[in-house]
């Protein structure tokens, strides 16, 4: 990362203290990262206007985000982001650095945005927004408990070290929660309609606002989902779907490893089904994928997956079995039987 991205130069050119070398240099790679530098500049404009009412200490400010930026590639401590390669229309395959580097910043920045409240001396509690807009990120909470943003997830929290007698996180998207324990404190997570509470655990979490359902998948540990009109209890394991239009929380045995495994550098599949394939591959290349029943659950597989364009992977797959595959306009992936009619594109 830091061989790739000249994040001193970067930082001197939004603080408006680079010098007219520096500045040369920078433009050699801005040339060539354009589309990622205009994404860092939008970022910054973002933090000038949400931290503008705090009047921080912009001295300690910059020393605090250089010195996460430069922290081997570390976002608030504990784990590396790592956002996945995404695909758009037709087939541009972006490479996975750049989108490394987006959402990095992306919770970097915004959450440093948040925490400037606290570092001028402001008495009322800021809460913290975590926000990943492209592929994958993690971010450590201060109550130490980390989490991974996936792409187009919003988490607003107030987990503080000290005060409070509960740790709440607000989540719109889907995140990975490893907890720390905190047997005074418990943790509770609120999504549409539904609200996750524990103490110390490991669980994923699907809620996105347009979804129909709100799906938690639990590791290790134990939860309390809590709704309207029930509360159940999580075991690991089991994987709780809350329907958002008829109110019901279903609980099922199920592969959560797999739920999970978008937060991974790879993923090993064992004689999998398509279907099974297809869910890991949607998240982790952020692209819809129209799968035809017929071939669904026909054929199965057995490979790692690393960092492998999507276009590779299918065409693997399609040397083995005879399944064939296109994308629409709108960048969806529609996989059908390639012994039935091509679908129209």
């Amino acid at each position: 990362m830091k061989k790739e991205i000249p994040w001193d130069l970067i930082v001197s050119k939004l603080k408006n203290e680079i010098s007219a070398d520096d500045n040369r240099l920078l433009s050699d790679w801005v040339a060539a990262n354009g589309e990622l530098f205009e994404e860092l500049c939008i970022l910054w404009e973002k933090i000038r206007v949400n931290a503008s009412c705090y009047q921080p200490d912009k001295e300690y400010y910059w020393k605090e985000l250089s010195r996460r930026i430069h922290a081997t590639g570390e976002v608030g401590g504990k784990h590396p982001a790592r956002p996945v390669e995404r695909n758009s229309a037709p087939l541009r395959l972006v490479p996975r650095r750049v989108y490394y580097a987006v959402a990095a910043c992306a919770v970097i920045l915004l959450a440093v945005a948040f925490f400037a409240g606290q570092w001028s001396g402001v008495s009322e509690p800021v809460p913290l927004e975590y926000v990943c807009m492209s592929g994958k990120a993690s971010a450590t909470l201060p109550d130490c408990s980390s989490v991974w943003l996936h792409n187009d997830t919003r988490v607003v929290c107030d987990v503080s070290r000290k005060g409070g007698s509960e740790r709440v996180v607000t989540l719109q998207g889907e995140a990975y929660f490893d907890v720390a324990h905190d047997e005074g404190r418990p943790f509770l997570v609120k999504t549409g309609g539904m609200i996750i509470r524990v103490h110390g655990t490991k669980f994923n979490v699907e809620a996105f606002p347009d979804a129909d359902s709100t799906c938690v998948s639990l590791l290790e540990g134990s939860v309390s989902l809590e709704t309207a009109t029930e509360q159940r209890f999580l075991q690991p394991g089991e994987t709780a779907t809350y329907n958002k239009l008829d109110g019901k929380l279903s609980v099922v045995r199920g592969d959560v490893l797999l739920a999970s495994s978008w937060t991974q550098d790879q993923v090993v599949f064992s004689q999998r089904s398509l279907r099974d394939i297809c869910r890991v591959l949607g998240k982790w290349y952020n692209v819809k994928i129209d799968l035809a029943p017929s071939v669904a659950d026909k054929y199965r597989y057995t490979f790692t997956l690393r960092d492998e364009s999507l276009e590779e992977i299918l065409r693997l797959m399609s040397r083995i079995n005879p399944i064939g595959y296109t994308f629409t306009d709108e960048n969806e992936l529609i996989i059908y039987d390639n012994e039935k009619t091509n679908p129209k594109k």
